[in-house]
């Protein structure tokens, strides 16, 4: 008899184990993109009201994040560049410091020679590394790493509209290859989510009802919170997005440490603010480097420029590095460094026309910075970079 209830205790798990497995793929089928979708860049007539709210939700997250601050001074000491009062960028809030540096393009194939990679130049820069959730939150926490680059005296005119002669390009990246949503009404349920009950809530807003779970962006967006790296000098970054090179080919861009490149902990391996610390000694040892690369889209491969879930595969085309980023000897841990990196402002669309973002993730971010930057500016009453 108990023989038999085993057997029939197997059977019903087998068939839950299955029907489970069906479920999770229906449901990360879901998530993807449908078959045969387009390579080319296309917009829908949605995407200025998705915008809006995803801008407004970005407020609110800034606002809570400033609650949070105020409610909880001491949490927020080990972040010299910002106050407990200071209205914080709504993601990738706490930075690790910003470092100067000289990205040198050298010769490069001569398709990949538009823009700043046009002809041989050394241009000055200014890194920040930041760390990608809401607020100020121990580094000792799973989180997605940041980097943005800005190149400063790039002579051209710029695509970000009213800021034309603006002369710095940017570039924005992070240590994932891959971005864990596809679409605007989806960032927007995102977004909501970040800034009310919380991210599980969009992925699984409720246990009871499986077929409103997000199976497939939970797992890629797992994916993007890593531990704590040993050192930011030593982790890859890459744009996740896509980008013009030129007039007719698109691009994403990846950031390689060099080899020789090596972690300096502090003397505290627990302390909350390691990153900063860790990256305080870089600067301060200098000679530190990566390398500046980009990746051409290949048509008839997997390669869309809408879904910035898919991984371009390198094995059907490879990276290749069209400049160096080299960091001299510096103390970047200051009061005036600190407070110049709060105040930087980022924006993909800081840009040559040569460089232009593409893509549903790249168009919503020229308008959200755009706005997040101006309600800084104007709540912190200071003039953004």
């Amino acid at each position: 008899m108990f023989h038999k209830i085993l057997i029939r205790s197997a059977a019903v798990l087998g068939a839950l184990v299955v029907i489970l497995a069906i479920a999770a793929t229906i449901l990360w089928r879901r998530d993807m993109a449908p078959s045969g979708a387009s390579m080319a860049e296309y917009t829908t007539p949605d995407e200025p009201y998705y915008t809006t709210q995803i801008i407004d939700s970005a407020i609110q997250l800034s606002l809570k994040s400033r609650a949070a601050q105020i409610a909880q001074p001491a949490d927020y000491k080990d972040d010299p560049g910002a106050k407990p009062t200071t209205y914080l960028r709504d993601v990738h809030s706490k930075s690790h410091g910003c470092v100067l540096a000289k990205f040198n393009v050298g010769a490069v194939q001569d398709r990949f020679a538009q823009g700043v990679f046009a002809q041989p130049h050394s241009f000055d820069a200014i890194l920040r590394f930041s760390s990608g959730k809401p607020g100020v939150n121990s580094d000792s926490g799973r989180d997605a790493r940041g980097l943005a680059i800005k190149l400063l005296d790039v002579s051209g005119p710029k695509l970000l509209s009213g800021e034309t002669n603006d002369t710095a390009q940017d570039f924005i990246l992070m240590n994932n290859p891959t971005f864990f949503i596809r679409t605007l009404p989806e960032y927007q349920a995102f977004s909501q989510a970040l800034g009310g009950a919380g991210i599980m809530s969009y992925f699984m807003p409720s246990l009871w009802h499986p077929s409103a779970w997000h199976v497939r962006e939970l797992y890629l967006a797992a994916q993007t919170e890593k531990p704590r790296p040993a050192s930011l000098a030593t982790i890859r970054y890459w744009s996740a997005s896509a980008y013009a090179l030129g007039p007719n080919q698109f691009v994403k861009y990846s950031v390689k440490p060099c080899p020789l490149n090596k972690p300096l902990p502090p003397a505290n391996k627990r302390d909350p603010d390691y990153l900063r610390l860790e990256l305080a000694n870089q600067a301060a040892k200098g000679g530190d480097c990566f390398d500046f690369m980009v990746q051409p889209q290949v048509m008839g491969k997997n390669m869309p420029l809408e879904d910035t879930t898919v991984n371009w595969s390198e094995r059907d085309s490879p990276f290749s590095s069209v400049a160096r980023i080299e960091i001299p000897a510096q103390q970047n841990n200051t009061a005036a460094m600190n407070e110049r990196c709060e105040n930087l402002e980022f924006n993909p669309w800081h840009s040559l026309a040569a460089h232009r973002p593409v893509g549903a993730m790249n168009r919503v971010r020229e308008a959200l910075y755009q706005a997040m930057a101006d309600f800084r500016r104007s709540k912190n009453g200071v003039a953004y970079q």
